[in-house]
């Protein structure tokens, strides 16, 4: 019996021999997810080339690590990306924040004059604010949202169905306008 060729291969199937130690399993995953990965990390620390590569071996690394770990149930693109804004976010955190706000700042000062800067960053933080008083169920699906993760990623990561991270999603929503009444 013939081998199946990697790059016709799910996800599972690949993951399986990559476990047995496959190594062309593991280049087969490598080259599909390679790009959607990077231009994530790009997404979460735009111009920091250094950084995304960085943690673009540390993503690879900690995934191979934690293989075992992996759900056939979840997506492996999305299970990628989490190990991949968990990375970034432990970056921040080992810094002393000013990371996080001279990237804020960039997305800032791109585009707006100092008075929209201004509104733009009270606005920011309003919108934090309000997130943090949601629900932690709401508050989850809000930040993998704003992540850039689907509905349907969200609700298998989560164990939970599509309509319930749907509704989580609405509820959120709810309360988010009216915490934010007076920016509206």
């Amino acid at each position: 019996m013939e081998k199946p060729i990697p790059s016709q291969m799910s996800d599972s199937e690949l993951v399986a021999q990559w476990l047995q130690g496959d190594e062309q399993a593991f280049t087969a995953l490598y080259e599909r997810y390679r790009l959607p990965l990077f231009g994530y990390l790009h997404r979460l620390l735009p111009g920091r080339r250094d950084l995304v590569d960085d943690v673009f071996q540390q993503v690879w690394s900690r995934a191979a690590q934690k293989l075992g770990a992996y759900q056939d149930q979840q997506k492996l693109l999305s299970w990628l990306f989490r190990i991949a804004h968990n990375l970034v976010m432990d970056c921040f955190r080992r810094g002393d924040g000013q990371e996080y706000q001279e990237l804020l700042e960039s997305f800032a000062s791109e585009k707006l004059s100092p008075d929209e800067e201004l509104h733009a960053g009270e606005l920011e933080h309003a919108l934090q604010e309000a997130i943090s008083q949601l629900p932690l169920e709401q508050q989850d699906v809000v930040q993998q949202r704003l992540a850039g993760v689907s509905f349907k990623d969200i609700a298998s990561s989560r164990k939970i169905s599509l309509n319930t991270a749907l509704g989580r999603m609405h509820y959120a929503i709810i309360n988010l306008r009216r915490l934010m009444q007076e920016y509206l």
